[in-house]
């Protein structure tokens, strides 16, 4: 009996997208001869967690995302220099052109390089985005007490900051939105953070913008001057400014792209059997950086290549549960003013909690320093219930809120909250 000819799946980028797709196809029976290339030195392993390396709490094995019998045949530090579409093969700086019967790119994104006209490379400067970044920075770590400032002060900037503090960095934040993480949290959740991190070590600056960089005659950097004409000194700068997704590519006219490279529901481009994944993909208006919409883009690409029929990708508003410098952080659903807010605030714990409540159904809720309740809330806000017998114990958590139904009263609650302050606000 003759074999079955395998067929070449070609995946170009060794990222976290790629772990999970590479997930997703073991579970799944195919035909693909499955290989890998990746610019890195190692391949899929959780940058959610670089942090963590960085700052000592983890080892670079904790990072690896993929067994070591993974069926992949891996091609790592080498980049993908061009793509042949008409002839099926990509271009590689090792001198080989990789023929593909399907092609997924995951090439990922980049630091977003924020508009500073002095903005230059300099061995002080500094990203947060790789293994070798994080390397380079543990480099750096026996100048206990030197200046460091994070540029940025959303998730990857503020992860930055933990693991250089850890290091022993005197460390600054810099963010020029008045509230810390403002994609996540609200001004008063930004607030609570920024207390906790400040008490932790942190110096934090919001609503402040960089104007230029100052330069010593060696070409390091020594300081930035603020657009209010304020000005910092500063030994080390690590630019956490946002992300852009890595399209280069898709530098054909055949492929298209806008600020990624477009894909339907199923993953696809606009070139039959090519695909894109992760952060350097474009659904619609939508970019992805979160972990969430990436695992569920992996399961659905996963299906689509193995002949599952499913319904596809389609961009939701996925939970946000994120651990910031040991402080929880979860986010789902929406915090329209317009709606009934029950706000929960322990200052003295570091604790604040807001559910938004519309049509006698939660829709959202923001917790910060405790996540206790999250999965319930998600799941309250995706199945739209009624939450009328819930309402008394709902701020806190499922055991309090059905105990508080059950019994009729609120004495569950009365008790959990003798010295704390809880008050609905209504726009």
């Amino acid at each position: 009996m003759a074999a079955t000819q395998t067929r070449e799946l070609l995946v170009v980028g060794a990222g976290m997208g790629t772990a999970y797709l590479l997930q997703e196809l073991a579970r799944l029976p195919h035909d693909w001869s499955i290989t890998v290339i990746g610019e890195e030195a190692r391949p899929c392993y959780n940058r959610v967690l670089l942090s963590s390396l960085l700052a000592g709490e983890l080892a670079a094995a904790d990072l690896d995302m993929l067994p070591a019998d993974c069926a992949a045949r891996f091609h790592s530090g080498v980049r993908a220099t061009a793509l042949d579409t008409r002839a099926r093969q990509v271009h590689c700086d090792d001198g080989v052109a990789r023929h593909y019967d399907a092609l997924v790119i995951a090439t990922g994104a980049r630091v977003a390089l924020p508009p500073i006209d002095t903005l230059r490379a300099a061995d002080n400067i500094h990203v947060v985005r790789t293994l070798a970044d994080v390397d380079a920075l543990r480099t750096l770590s026996s100048q206990r007490g030197a200046r460091a400032v994070v540029l940025g002060g959303g998730l990857l900037g503020l992860e930055a900051a933990h693991g250089l503090n850890s290091l022993g960095f005197s460390t600054a934040v810099l963010h020029r939105n008045p509230t810390l993480m403002n994609r996540q949290l609200d001004r008063e959740g930004g607030q609570y953070l920024q207390r906790i991190l400040e008490g932790r070590g942190l110096g934090i600056r919001t609503g402040v913008t960089p104007a230029a960089l100052d330069y010593s005659r060696d070409g390091r950097l020594r300081g930035l001057r603020l657009e209010d004409g304020g000005r910092i000194d500063c030994d080390l700068l690590v630019l956490a400014t946002g992300i852009v997704p890595n399209k280069d590519l898709a530098a054909q006219p055949a492929l298209r792209s806008e600020r990624g490279i477009l894909v339907d529901e199923q993953l696809r481009t606009s070139v039959q059997d090519v695909y894109a994944l992760g952060e350097c993909c474009q659904y619609g208006e939508h970019t992805f950086g979160l972990v969430a919409p990436v695992r569920e883009q992996a399961a659905v690409l996963a299906r689509a290549l193995c002949g599952v029929r499913s319904g596809g990708f389609s961009p939701s508003d996925w939970p946000v549960q994120l651990k910031i410098s040991g402080v929880d952080i979860f986010r789902a659903g929406r915090l329209d003013p317009g709606d009934e807010h029950i706000v929960f605030r322990a200052p003295a714990q570091g604790v604040y909690r807001r559910l938004a409540i519309a049509d006698n159904r939660l829709v959202g809720t923001l917790l910060v320093g405790d996540g206790a309740g999250s999965s319930w809330y998600a799941q309250l806000i995706r199945e739209g219930s009624p939450i009328d017998a819930l309402r008394q114990g709902l701020m806190f958590g499922r055991d309090v809120a059905t105990a508080s139904a059950a019994a009729g009263s609120a004495g569950d609650a009365h008790t959990r909250t003798s010295a704390e302050i809880i008050e609905r606000d209504t726009a």
